[in-house]
């Protein structure tokens, strides 16, 4: 059997759905991780570590009349610098962490990446208070998005991990691999070809996938972004990782979205017209380093178009503004290309506003806490 051969037998069989719910169909064999792994247990036993309750539904929204029982929905958004990191707590008292920043060691980066790093792990233990993270999800394999998991992986009790299935021979994945299997979890792969989705009382969670991967995908990993929505009740949040506009095009967000997490930092090769058209979001979240500081240096996000963009989308123009690019080219920038854009008290950006932490009872309204 020659190299290509091994390669492509070990994708096909890492490839496994995960199910979010007892009985879903769909893939039976656990997913190969890189290196020795101890978990066994197949993908459709993966739900015991989200919800095992919930049972199989194509359906995309939660049902109505009265729902939530006094339960709520939290999201954390962490300043973790140029990174995204976000922590779901689920109205049953799970857990989804989406993304997990950068490596605190990336080249580049210098002392920004370890503080940003030291801080996402001081507030995962805060607010964790110890219990376990079911369902880590890493949107796509960039650093500034997977370059934190093995020290979560390694620090936290994580019931599943998911990734995408590409970049097998990145060293940031396979780091993360090799952690996942070190510490007994599960890994699982959801791509176009293998969706997952579950319903429960109050909540749904689904992937949120292009019918296949744009042509992009295969130079540009932000083009292969697995998104993640979660309803409940009447509220819903969406993230979509970096995807960019060749996604976003054939992205069917699963209908209008109450919260979503922009796309790549803010960057204007995301968040078109027409992504907004079908998500419409009240609510919007920009997870971006500071000016000139860390890697933000060299992506200069948010861009200036897209913030005002999205304040017009979420209400108009509030009592805050946000300091955003509006030069032509970020290398070489200068203070004078970052001007302040008048935002809408529905966006919050972590630049700006540091952790952003927002908690529905499921009544189509989020809350800053």
């Amino acid at each position: 059997m020659n190299s290509q051969h091994r390669h492509e037998q070990r994708r096909a069989e890492r490839l496994a759905c995960i199910v979010l719910a007892v009985g879903i169909g769909g893939c039976s064999k656990q997913p190969t991780p890189l290196g020795t792994s101890t978990a066994t247990s197949t993908a459709s036993n993966e739900i015991a570590a989200i919800a095992p309750t919930l049972v199989p539904s194509t359906s995309s929204s939660a049902p109505t009349g009265t729902c939530g029982a006094g339960h709520h929905l939290t999201i954390h958004f962490y300043d973790v610098g140029q990174a995204l990191a976000a922590l779901v707590d689920l109205p049953d008292g799970r857990h989804v962490l989406v993304d997990t920043g950068d490596s605190p060691k990336r080249p580049g980066c210098g002392g920004d990446c370890t503080a940003s790093h030291e801080h996402l792990m001081a507030k995962l233990r805060a607010d964790l208070h110890g219990a376990p993270i079911d369902l880590l999800w890493i949107t796509h394999q960039h650093s500034d998005h997977i370059g934190g998991a093995p020290e979560v992986l390694s620090t936290f009790k994580v019931g599943t991990y998911v990734d995408n299935g590409t970049g097998e021979r990145k060293s940031e994945v396979q780091r993360a691999h090799r952690a996942a299997a070190e510490h007994g979890t599960k890994i699982a792969v959801v791509d176009p070809e293998h969706p997952s989705g579950s319903i429960a009382e109050d909540m749904t969670i689904a992937s949120v996938l292009p019918p296949v991967w744009p042509a992009s995908c295969s130079h540009d990993p932000n083009e292969c972004s697995i998104g993640l929505r979660i309803d409940f009740c009447a509220s819903s949040v969406l993230f979509t990782g970096d995807a960019e506009h060749d996604e976003e095009a054939v992205l069917d967000p699963r209908g209008p979205v109450t919260l979503l997490q922009v796309a790549h930092h803010g960057s204007e090769t995301s968040t078109t017209p027409g992504f907004l058209m079908k998500a419409k979001p009240r609510y919007a979240v920009i997870s971006a380093g500071k000016p000139g500081q860390g890697k933000n240096a060299t992506y200069c996000h948010p861009r200036a178009i897209i913030v005002k963009r999205l304040t017009t989308l979420t209400g108009g123009a509030g009592a805050k503004t946000l300091p955003a690019f509006d030069g032509l080219r970020c290398n070489g920038a200068t203070a004078s290309d970052w001007i302040d854009v008048p935002t809408s008290d529905r966006l919050w950006a972590t630049e700006r506003d540091g952790d952003v932490v927002l908690t529905t009872a499921g009544d189509g309204t989020f809350v800053r806490e």
